[in-house]
């Protein structure tokens, strides 16, 4: 039975039991304090917990999961896989353990015709109901019915809340793969009994103290391996010899020559491309935390067993094409996806094959001197991660195969020196004093400048030598998240001191730090006032910031995600998840976006919630944040919504402008764009009118010379003069657009004037070619007058003559009139055009058997004029860096060139 037909037949199976069938959700999980997406009933979560109602009271899916617990056994054992398919079926207080195990028996038994006999069955040691259920009811003899304890059936969501025990359903392999134990059962880890199907019966809640209180509404959850029942259906002793697997393990030995092949190695590149394609395809980017880090471990780790299967250079981006066409039918998000997922994963690939040779040359000689202790120090497997890109775990890997250990303690010490050093060089002066501050003592301080910009408060201590002052409480925000710091006044008595800065401690002290602290004494009691026209700008930009965020996300793909920013009154910084430059129309779509929701006026609210109340309401949470148990929700009507506890815009339509200024790599897979956003983006937006006015200006200012140049020599002048002047007048209206916030007209007319800049440029060049050709006719009638100026020496008729601005056609044309004209010379031709000299030379051929040669002559030109130049004896063109030295240039060439 094809792998196809199993997912199909299941979920049919349900289906005619009253289940609706409900697609399976993201590798990315919305609840953010969940790496991955580890199971099926991890989108009902909120169900079972109680917090949402279910829309159906049965339900069954097909789910993407991502495991990485035992990455060590994927590829070593039959059965393990860090990206597997999960079928399941659950019951919101709906049926319970009598169906849900008649279900599964059917299931089995019937519609995949597995033999009975080679089922058998564990339960949870106390759980005498499911023990009656298959023993009486589905007839299974005692001997097929394992007791096992709480570790291995008994599920819970967590130390307390909804749990209970599990039923699971295994398939005997037969004795010739098992261990040979006498006590070999389920439950063994060998590899006899394969564990196929879970049954988990949610029935408990489990207080504070332990006790297990029984829910008025039970639930079922129950988890099948698609992997497992297709090796069991297609009668393979392994998930890797099935058809789910088979054609990218084909594909993969069309990569190398070699003739014995590891099936360690095939096995787990094989199931690494298939988790690292569907990880990008649901939005996942290569990073150094987080779901990222295991990205670019499992990317990095298949190309070692790449290497070891002797295939070189980049390989995975070409299987993520069989993965796609092998498993696009079932997930259509990796058709969708398909070049961003090839990208990103060469990208990796690229990325990291650039320092692989020189880290495994490293590698080697590191093993070579850990043979006598059979242990890698710490810090030469951090300068593997840290220098050469070398995930600790691949490391480990590669030394458990030359029979080495890795000293873990050693690593994570260089680990956190490394990010003590980042610390410490990434928080220069101020940051670095207030780190060795001794706060002891004193209160977190009280933070009130959300509501006020100017509060009456005391002085909670002072530190002279660091220019600092803590108060009481404070209007002034604390630089954080991205965020900087407010400046302002403190007030004493009748004194003004200024507030550079305010910064804050791990511990919530906000600590300012001012022109002068000598005048301030604890207790004394301050006027604090915040800089509100530096406080208004920042947080235009600030609410500028997750405006974009979310138009990246709706341009690009859910993999945009924020990897950083910076927010202040000159700009905003943002940098996010992508792997290549963005196109000029895609940078432009996400300003359109932001700018439609700017001129929408959408209201922008701050919400005080508890983070469990945030997250039902669905706002995102930065993954790898740390929250406390009340947050700020930041809501932009209904288009964005964010935990954020910076300072914001009240209402979207105060942001103005929006303009992205920007945009250009940071890292591997990391953008960054930098934007304006307020009075900032229109006083750009002015500029750059002003500017593209001088530009026309300018433009205008040529071509009227040019039509004149055109005139004296004789020529028609172009019909455009005065539509050029009509763009002069059409460009003033930019500053009325920008004047009444006219943010969709205003890109219009940057883009109508640039593109007409193009025309009036090409227009100017048309004339130049126009004044070029006038002035090549007029050089032949004026070249004829030239041979009078030839002078004569040892019977050799020599040329010599400078010009401005004259091209090296022209010079040619010249060259080519006198030759004709005189029949035997030397001519030597000089032009200055733009401070450069451009320069000629030929001389005739009746003159090479005398001596005379081109290439002589240039090397005596150039020489004076500091330039040289290309050619042979007849003819040298050439050019040169010193027009003042023409004049001297010819004497040297009239003394020696004869």
């Amino acid at each position: 039975m094809k792998s196809s037909e199993i997912r199909d037949k299941y979920l049919r199976f349900f289906e005619s039991k009253g289940h609706k069938i409900l697609p399976g959700s993201s590798l990315v999980p919305e609840d953010p304090t969940v790496l991955l997406t580890l199971a099926g009933m991890l989108q009902f979560k909120p169900v079972f917990l109680g917090q949402e109602k279910p829309k159906h009271k049965r339900a069954a899916t097909v789910q993407k999961c991502i495991r990485t617990n035992d990455i060590d056994q994927v590829g070593k054992t039959s059965r393990h896989q860090t990206f597997f398919e999960m079928l399941g079926n659950f019951s919101f207080g709906d049926y319970f353990k009598r169906e849900a195990i008649a279900f599964a028996w059917k299931l089995m038994t019937e519609v995949f015709q597995i033999d009975p006999a080679r089922l058998s069955i564990a339960i949870y040691e106390k759980d005498d109901e499911a023990f009656d259920i298959w023993n009486k009811e589905i007839g299974l003899a005692k001997e097929k019915i394992f007791r096992l304890d709480e570790d291995n059936n008994f599920w819970a969501a967590g130390p307390t809340g909804p749990c209970g025990p599990c039923s699971e359903i295994y398939y005997d392999m037969g004795q010739e793969h098992g261990c040979g134990k006498p006590g070999c059962q389920p439950g063994c880890d060998c590899d006899r009994f394969l564990e196929v199907w879970n049954l988990v019966f949610i029935q408990y809640d489990r207080n504070a103290k332990g006790e297990l209180i029984p829910l008025k509404q039970k639930g079922i959850d129950t988890g099948m391996g698609l992997e497992r029942i297709a090796s069991v259906l297609q009668g393979v002793d392994s998930n890797f010899k099935t058809d789910l697997f088979i054609p990218l393990i084909d594909k993969i030995k069309t990569l190398t020559k070699q003739q014995v092949l590891s099936s360690v190695s095939l096995n787990i590149v094989a199931d690494h491309v298939r988790a690292a394609a569907n990880l990008i395809a649901d939005g996942v980017a290569p990073e150094n935390v987080g779901r990222g880090y295991i990205l670019r471990r499992l990317i990095r780790r298949a190309i070692h067993h790449g290497i070891l299967l002797g295939i070189n250079g980049p390989f995975l981006s070409l299987l993520s094409q069989e993965v796609v066409q092998d498993m696009g039918s079932v997930y259509a998000v990796l058709k969708q996806k398909e070049k961003l997922i090839q990208e990103v994963i060469k990208t990796e690939e690229q990325h990291f094959l650039s320092t692989l040779e020189m880290g495994l040359q490293l590698f080697k000689q590191v093993v070579a001197e850990s043979q006598k202790n059979k242990v890698i120090p710490g810090e030469k497997a951090f300068k593997l991660h840290d220098t050469y890109g070398f995930p600790i775990e691949l490391t480990k890997e590669m030394a458990a195969e030359q029979g080495l250990n890795v000293d873990d303690a050693g690593f994570e010490k260089c680990m956190e020196e490394q990010k003590e050093k980042g610390r410490s060089a990434g928080v220069a002066g101020d940051k670095q004093a207030l780190a060795h501050l001794n706060l002891e003592g004193i209160s977190q301080t009280k933070f009130e400048g959300y509501e006020k910009t100017e509060i009456e408060t005391k002085v909670a201590a002072v530190f002279p030598e660091q220019k600092f002052v803590v108060l009481e409480k404070t209007p002034f925000y604390p630089e954080q998240g991205g965020q900087a710091g407010d400046s302002g006044i403190l007030r004493l008595k009748e004194k003004e001191v200024k507030v550079l800065d305010a910064l804050t401690t791990a511990q919530g002290i906000i600590v300012h730090k001012v022109e002068d602290a000598s005048s301030f004494k604890v207790k004394d009691k301050v006027i604090a006032v915040i800089d509100l026209a530096k406080r208004q700008a920042t947080a235009l930009h600030h609410t500028a910031t997750h405006l974009l965020h979310k138009a990246l996300q709706e341009v690009l793909g859910g993999h945009a995600k924020q990897a950083g920013s910076y927010v202040g009154p000159d700009k905003l910084r943002f940098d996010f998840t992508h792997f290549s430059a963005m196109k000029p129309d895609e940078i432009l779509t996400v300003e359109k976006i932001v700018n439609q929701k700017i001129k929408q006026g959408l209201k922008v609210e701050t919400l005080q919630k508890s983070y469990d109340e945030a997250l039902q309401m669905g706002a995102t949470a930065l993954f790898g944040e740390k929250y406390g148990d009340k947050v700020r929700v930041l809501k932009i009507g209904d288009y964005s919504l964010e935990l954020c506890g910076g300072t914001h815009a009240k209402a979207c339509k105060d942001i103005l402008f929006f303009k992205i200024i920007s945009e250009g790599a940071v890292g591997s897979g990391i953008r960054r764009i930098e934007a304006l956003a307020g009075e900032t983006a229109k006083a750009y937006l002015v500029h750059q009118a002003k500017s593209l006015r001088e530009e026309v200006h300018e433009l205008v200012r040529k071509y009227k010379m040019q039509q004149l140049i055109i005139e004296s020599l004789g020529g028609k002048q172009f019909t455009e003069t005065d539509i050029f002047e009509i763009e002069v007048t059409e460009l003033e209206r930019i500053g009325h657009c920008i004047d009444g916030q006219d943010v969709e007209n205003v890109d219009k007319f940057f883009a109508h004037f640039k593109g007409r800049i193009d025309w009036m440029k090409e227009r100017i060049s048309k004339a130049e070619k126009e004044i070029n050709s006038l002035r090549l006719k007029n050089i032949q009638s004026e070249a004829l007058s030239f041979a009078a100026e030839i002078k004569e020496k040892n019977s050799v008729k020599i040329l010599l003559k400078e010009f401005s601005e004259y091209s090296i056609e022209m010079l040619r044309t010249i060259s080519d009139v006198v030759q004709n004209q005189v029949k035997s010379c030397v001519i030597v031709l000089a032009s200055v055009v733009n401070g450069k000299v451009r320069f000629l030379i030929t001389v005739t051929p009746d003159l090479i058997p005398k001596g005379c040669s081109a290439k002589k002559i240039a090397d005596v030109f150039g020489a004076v004029v500091g330039g040289k130049g290309g050619g042979k004896d007849l003819k040298v063109e050439g050019g040169a860096n010193d027009p003042s030295k023409i004049q001297e240039a010819f004497s040297k060439v009239w003394d020696t060139c004869v």
